[in-house]
Formats: C-alpha cells, sequence, structure tokens
C-alpha cells in the first residue's frame, strides 16, 4: 500500500509538471512511469509462469542438536529479464528448529539459478521435513503482490533422518524382573526344587543360589519363591521365547510437544532392549516403516541397526494402525506407546486392540487407565503404575 501511494503520488506530481511548469516534460515523466508499471508487471506476470522452486539438504542423516543447512533453490528458466522481487517461507517438522530466519527475499538473474541457504538444528528423533510454506511474488515497484502456484515447489521437500540416542540406564531389577516373568521357559524348570543341585536328573536345570553379577534372566523365579531365595539355573543355553514389543506412533496433530513426546517414547524402548542385551534377555522389535516390520535383537549390534531404522520412524496411517494385532503370538508383549492425554481416544483404542503391557512417557500426561501400564521419566527409569 505504501509503495502504490509513492507510485501515484509520483503520478501525481508529473501531471502538475505538466500542467502548470512544462508539458513535454510532465509528459515525459509520465511516459516512464507508465514504462516502468509495464516492464514491472510484465517480470511479475513471466516470473509466475516459469519460476520453479526445489530444496536440497546438506546431510540427509544425523544426531541430535546438530545444525544443518537446506539449500532453497530458485531457478528463473527466462533468459531475457531478471524475476521479480521473490519472498520465499520456509517451513519444517516439529522435531527441527531453525537457527536462521525461514523468511528471505531475492530476485534471480535471467536464466540462472540462485541458492539460498537456511540454517536448522536436529532437536528430536525420527524423520524431519523442510518444504516450502509459501512463495509470494512482488513486482519491482512493489505494487503488486501474487502468490505462485504451490504446483511450482509442492514437491519441493527435504527429508532428513535424526538419529535417537541409546539410553544408558543400568539394571533397573524391577522392571527386568517384570520382563523375564513375561517370558515363557519350558515348564520343567517349575519342577526343579531343594533336590536341584545336580541330583534332579533332567539335564540343563540344575541350579544354585544366586551370586552378584549373575544374569537375571538365569534366576528360576517360581523356585525362588519356594525357596523364598534367589536361585540361578546352571545351564548355558535358556530356552526362553523372546520379548515382543511393539512402538506406536499414532497420527495426531503435530506439535513440537508431540514430537518431543515421540522422541522419548523410541528412546525409552531402545534403553530397556539395551538393558535386556545385558542381561542375556533376547527380544522382538515391531515397528512401522512403509509397512510393519519385526527385528530380532539378539546382540548390541542389533540395537544400532534398529536405531538406524527408527532414525526415519514417523507417525504412520490410522488405518495401518492395527495391522499387526493378527500377528501377536507371543507371551504378554509390550507396547511403547507415543498416545498422549490430548488424544484419550487414541490410547483407549489401543487398550481395545492390543492385549499386553503399556508403557507410556511421563510427558504423555496419561493416567493409569489398565492393569500393567508403566511409567518412563526422562531419565528413561521405569515404575509400574500404580
Amino acid at each position: 500500500m505504501k509503495n502504490l501511494l509513492g507510485y501515484l503520488t509520483c503520478v501525481a506530481v508529473a501531471i502538475l509538471l505538466r500542467v502548470y511548469i512544462n508539458g513535454s516534460g510532465g509528459t515525459l515523466v509520465l511516459y516512464l512511469l507508465a514504462i516502468a508499471f509495464v516492464i514491472s508487471l510484465a517480470a511479475l506476470l513471466i516470473t509466475k509462469r516459469k519460476l520453479v522452486a526445489a530444496i536440497k539438504l546438506s546431510t540427509e542423516i544425523s544426531a541430535k542438536n546438530e545444525e544443518f543447512d537446506a539449500d532453497i533453490m530458485l531457478l528463473n528458466a527466462i533468459r531475457i529479464i531478471p524475476s521479480c522481487v521473490v519472498e520465499v517461507t520456509a517451513e519444517c517438522s516439529d522435531n527441527i528448529g531453525a537457527v536462521s530466519p525461514l523468511e528471505f527475499k531475492t530476485i534471480v538473474a535471467g536464466g540462472r539459478q540462485q541458492s539460498v541457504s537456511v540454517k536448522l538444528k536436529t532437536r528430536y528423533a525420527g524423520l524431519g521435513t523442510v518444504k516450502i510454506k509459501s512463495i509470494r511474488l512482488h513486482d519491482y515497484l512493489g505494487i503488486i503482490t501474487l502468490h505462485l502456484d504451490s504446483s511450482r515447489y509442492e514437491k519441493a521437500v527435504g527429508k532428513i533422518k535424526i538419529m535417537p540416542n541409546i539410553p544408558d540406564t543400568g539394571s533397573q531389577a524391577e522392571l527386568l524382573k517384570a520382563t523375564s516373568e513375561n517370558a515363557s521357559f519350558d515348564d520343567n524348570e517349575s519342577e526343579s526344587d531343594e533336590n536341584a543341585l545336580g541330583l534332579t536328573g533332567v539335564p540343563g536345570y540344575d541350579h544354585r543360589q544366586y551370586e552378584i553379577g549373575d544374569p537375571l534372566k538365569r534366576i528360576n523365579w517360581k523356585l525362588s519363591s519356594k525357596r523364598d531365595e534367589l536361585m540361578v539355573r546352571l545351564d548355558e543355553k535358556v530356552t526362553a521365547s523372546s520379548q515382543a514389543f511393539f512402538l506406536d506412533i499414532p497420527s495426531e496433530n503435530h506439535d513440537p510437544m508431540f514430537a518431543m513426546n515421540i522422541d522419548n517414547i523410541v528412546e525409552a524402548s531402545l534403553a530397556m532392549l539395551s538393558m535386556l542385551i545385558m542381561e542375556g534377555f533376547e527380544s522382538e522389535y515391531n515397528y512401522y516403516l512403509d509397512g510393519w516390520k519385526s527385528m530380532k535383537i539378539k546382540q548390541a549390534g542389533d540395537i544400532i541397526e534398529l536405531q538406524n531404522d527408527l532414525a526415519a520412524i514417523a507417525p504412520y496411517p490410522q488405518e495401518k494402525r492395527f495391522a499387526f494385532s493378527h500377528e501377536i503370538g507371543k507371551t504378554a508383549p509390550i507396547c511403547f506407546t507415543a498416545c498422549m492425554a490430548t488424544s484419550q481416544g487414541e490410547f483407549s483404542s489401543l487398550i481395545e486392540e492390543f492385549n499386553g503391557s503399556f508403557v507410556v512417557t511421563r510427558l504423555s500426561g496419561l493416567d493409569k487407565q489398565t492393569e500393567n501400564m508403566w511409567l518412563v521419566d526422562e531419565t528413561f527409569e521405569f515404575r509400574k503404575m500404580t
């Protein structure tokens, strides 16, 4: 509006010049103002038809809290004249933060490509995106503003995988005991009682008293309950089924709090897997990444591989959410869910569909709604909700 008033003021002055001072001089000024307007309008309309935008990120994968660049490239396909003034507004997903402004203005030379870098910083684990929110075009005189058709930049999306951390939480006895009780061992071990120190005649199920440093997975909890002291199996190979884990990240209205909650629940699941590996337990981890996937976690290297996959994790479509339910054949599966109190319905439907235990974060704000429900805090301490 200010530029339009300035232009009209110039026109008024030229008219006064023509009428009261110098007719030819005023006419020349009016012609020049008209030509300037026509050229400015022509550049605006041509740019609207020919400008193309793209985005390229400086890296495809990153750790948390690392800076990276997003190069926004603008191509002016017309060689004759430069583009009009191009105003670009970019936006990023909630797990990415802006270090430099996400808005800028520029003019692209004819037949050239111009690149403007925007500096960003990774915040939370999962798939991050950077895209162009809008492009506005201003003529040279700043009188007219048009929006570039979104079809020219809607595919200009940069994606970055943000690695979750694997927290080192040490050993948490209550959690490990509950997890080991979920695993199904051969029922013959329960028959081993006072005579179970090499006298049972059943190979592979001899026992002795627990000593500090013994893997908790080898504790025979049934026998320990009978003897009122911890007893461990002497066998090297324990025939235990894998503990099944599921990662649930429903589609919700995204905001930074939800992105932080996803980060917390993903790292909580990795913390538990790491804890179980240290104690000799094997696990089966199920997650959605372009379809439901399952990974056997038998050693530390498997967790590293899973960590790489979870760097690309993102909320999945609602219709895919319970596609795994018919495949649950494990004893007492455990579901790590990113549900929050703001989406109570999402958690209620999960309880109805999933027959097992649930782990939620303190950040979620969820209260106890089912019997076997665990809470994990920001330091990755697990406790059963009462």
